[in-house]
């Protein structure tokens, strides 16, 4: 299994704050949705972002890529003060599989690709949905004590929480892929030197 040299580590930081400039944009996006928009950001973000995913894919193919770019964008999160531990091991650990999935080299097949993308993005948004479901209380004192309001951790926690929980990981995972696929579409003739079929 080939390693990731020094220069796929500045790609991907590249990359990765290229990445999170489209997610502050998916934070424009969904604002007018509140809380709703909110629970589902990172896959409106994954939309946006699939042919970065895709490219990544393509031009690295080593494992850890995708563990790397979540870390950075972890680190990132922290400095601007939304750091918080379930976040950070539920995003990990769904890079983790996203690199299991679509890391083995770079002609991965664009269904694994997309595949990854999903489990990648699903990851970041259990970072609200399983404290939500497993930890309530703790999950909203945390935040109240960070300076959010009773009433907005309460409303975020209503599209976070029991069945609203799973509709927003099934809507975050169905953006993933969707974003990877379009990410596809308009990278192909300019990424791919072999024949690979459409899933």
């Amino acid at each position: 299994m080939k390693k990731l040299k020094i220069k796929d580590v500045i790609m991907i930081a590249l990359l990765s704050a290229l990445y999170m400039v489209f997610y502050m944009l998916s934070m424009v996006i969904i604002a007018p949705l509140g809380p709703f928009g909110h629970s589902i950001s990172c896959g409106i973000c994954a939309l946006l972002t699939g042919s970065i995913f895709f490219f990544i894919s393509r031009k690295i193919g080593k494992f850890g890529q995708f563990m790397l770019m979540q870390a950075i964008c972890m680190v990132l999160f922290s400095i601007m003060g939304a750091g918080y531990l379930p976040w950070l091991v539920t995003s990990m650990v769904g890079a983790l599989i996203a690199d299991f999935i679509a890391s083995k080299d770079n002609n991965q097949h664009v269904f694994k690709v997309a595949l990854a993308s999903g489990i990648f993005h699903v990851g970041q948004a259990w970072g609200a949905i399983i404290p939500s479901w497993f930890f309530l209380d703790s999950y909203r004192e945390e935040w109240i004590s960070r300076g959010q309001t009773p009433e907005a951790m309460d409303e975020m926690i209503k599209y976070t929480s029991g069945a609203m929980g799973v509709v927003s990981t099934v809507i975050v995972f169905a953006l993933s892929v969707a974003g990877v696929y379009l990410g596809y579409a308009i990278l192909r003739k300019h990424l791919e030197k072999k024949d690979i079929a459409m899933a």
